[in-house]
């Protein structure tokens, strides 16, 4: 045993670009001490937790450190390390560090043992510019505000899930939510709430995970949801208990919706070899994927007989994509058909336009055509618009980009 002199010890066990900065905090000391040491604290409320987390400035960056058992925290690191190769929203872990202490004297029925005392921290880098849950429910808590909210972390819960991680310990107080920019196809960038996981002590890596574990981790995360109201309640803010069951309605349903359009979009994408996130963006109906399949496999049929060969279904996706929907989604921005739709996106109308035609098809017997369809569906659910003017521009520009595939071919059953 090393004398006691020699006591405490600190081992990191960091990624070398974050060691520099690590090195400069007094580890020898328990964190909830440092604020008195001069190092420099940030004052950001979080849920309560099962152990001491602070967050502090170390050279040009900000870190989280949690004070955790040896194991624990090991885990916990290799467990952000898995999910971020994964391509999930979680924390960034810069390493472990471990301080031990001198070893503790146990009794034992063969007299006086000694045990190594570890005590490890898990770090992590802070996310900036993110709303904690002890802010973000007090903020203009309306049922539209709310759904955002819900929206983000279904999407996370779906990104584990469909990733093979059990979350295990799923609560808002686990959970981060920042305001970020994404790429939507065709449009740009806009700004969403984003979920990230921020407490990977309880994660679970799988092949799959199975409907069981998943139904747990929304059961633990509905019953979280609670512990929110009593934090608003203590602190004189209270909500319509009716609105804590339409909360949880809407998450259970969405999530089991988002979920299905997960699987069957992976299902598509093996198929057809598109990136749904880089052409289509955010898809939340799963109904959506055989509408594009329906599509795709018309327009296989016109790609063959243009080239005069059989096309395989990925090649016909790809003449698609660049014929078809491209050229079409533009058409609908320019010509101003997404202005009569707020909040939806080119490939949402396309894809909806489409499911209307399908529909308008079977009850009139024939094929109605895709500019009956998008004139229909605006009639009935678009913004007032110019009537004549309006479609004649608009059907030309359809006509144009469909008239591409067929050029004089007709196929069996379709005008």
């Amino acid at each position: 045993m090393l004398p006691l002199s020699s006591f405490p010890q600190i081992s990191f066990f960091v990624d070398d670009l974050f060691l520099p900065d690590l090195e400069k905090l007094p580890w020898p000391h328990a964190v909830a001490g440092w604020r008195s040491l001069g190092v420099k604290h940030f004052n950001i409320k979080h849920g309560l937790g099962r152990h001491p987390v602070v967050f502090v400035q170390a050279g040009n960056r900000k870190y989280v450190i949690k004070e955790l058992g040896f194991e624990v925290a090991r885990r916990e690191v290799e467990n952000y390390k898995q999910m971020l190769l994964r391509g999930l929203h979680t924390l960034i872990p810069a390493g472990c560090v471990a301080r031990e202490e001198e070893p503790l004297a146990v009794w034992t029925p063969v007299g006086r043992q000694y045990q190594r005392n570890l005590i490890d921290h898990t770090v992590t880098l802070l996310i900036d510019h993110v709303l904690p849950d002890s802010q973000l429910y007090r903020r203009a808590f309306n049922l539209e505000n709310r759904k955002r909210i819900w929206d983000a972390i279904v999407d996370l819960f779906v990104e584990l899930h469909a990733n093979g991680v059990y979350w295990g310990d799923a609560s808002l107080a686990n959970t981060l939510i920042k305001f970020m920019k994404i790429d939507v196809p065709l449009i740009g960038r806009k700004t969403r709430l984003k979920a990230f996981l921020a407490d990977a002590e309880t994660v679970e890596i799988h092949d799959s995970v199975p409907d069981s574990m998943r139904e747990a981790d929304l059961a633990f995360f509905l019953e979280s949801m609670e512990w929110v109201n009593e934090d608003l309640r203590a602190s004189d803010i209270t909500r319509d208990e009716m609105a804590t069951a339409q909360d949880k309605d809407y998450l259970r349903e969405n999530y089991e919706r988002r979920y299905e359009v997960e699987l069957k979009g992976r299902a598509f994408e093996k198929l057809s070899g598109l990136e749904i996130a880089k052409y289509l963006g955010p898809v939340r109906e799963p109904a959506y994927f055989e509408v594009l399949r329906q599509h795709i496999e018309e327009h296989k049929w016109y790609a063959s007989e243009r080239l005069q060969r059989e096309v395989s279904y990925a090649e016909g996706a790809r003449d698609w994509l660049e014929r078809v929907f491209i050229p079409m989604c533009e058409l609908f921005r320019s010509e101003g058909l997404l202005d009569l739709f707020p909040g939806k996106t080119a490939s949402d109308l396309y894809v909806e336009i489409m499911n209307n035609k399908y529909v308008l098809s079977r009850k009139a017997g024939r094929d109605v055509g895709m500019i009956r369809a998008a004139r229909d569906y605006a009639n009935r659910f678009g913004e007032p618009h110019p009537v004549a003017a309006f479609w004649r521009s608009l059907a030309g520009g359809m006509l144009k980009i469909l008239g591409q595939r067929k050029k004089g071919i007709r196929a069996p059953g379709r005008d």
